[in-house]
């Protein structure tokens, strides 16, 4: 496991702690038609590296309200390459892409929420997308 896969891997692990989730990586054939499906769309090969970090560690990875990853040999994923970009998931009104060399979090009709949403790395994006989960569940404890 790579430096990046370990640093997913720890972020997801402490995100889920306490509570009954499993965390599946992607099969080798899943990830390899992923791999596949990006090489002819021309994807930049440092995206594609950072998605398969995150796949062999967690494949269809969903959490809370704002993180939610689609299987890694999911169509969807290039749904939107006409427009260059990646669909990498969804999570109730959440969206998860990469676009315009960032990788954001913003809803189906914004490309991010603000600047402050749109990431160099996909291990910044699953930080931020942690930093919304964690303000949330402070503000849900404050009105019990």
């Amino acid at each position: 496991m790579n430096s990046d896969q370990q640093k997913i891997k720890s972020l997801l692990t402490k995100l889920v702690e306490g509570q009954e989730f499993k965390i599946k990586p992607a099969t080798k054939e899943q990830i390899d038609i992923f791999t596949q499906r990006a090489v002819d769309n021309n994807v930049d090969s440092k995206v594609i590296q950072q998605l398969v970090d995150l796949y062999e560690v967690a494949d269809f990875f969903n959490y809370e309200i704002i993180i939610g990853f689609h299987h890694c040999d999911d169509l969807t994923i290039f749904e939107w390459w006409g427009d260059k970009e990646l669909w990498l998931g969804q999570r109730d009104f959440n969206t998860l892409r990469w676009t315009n060399n960032k990788f954001c979090l913003g809803d189906a009709s914004t490309i991010s929420f603000s600047a402050d949403y749109e990431f160099d790395t996909l291990i910044e994006l699953i930080e931020g997308c942690i930093k919304d989960i964690d303000k949330a569940n402070y503000l849900d404890q404050q009105t019990k």
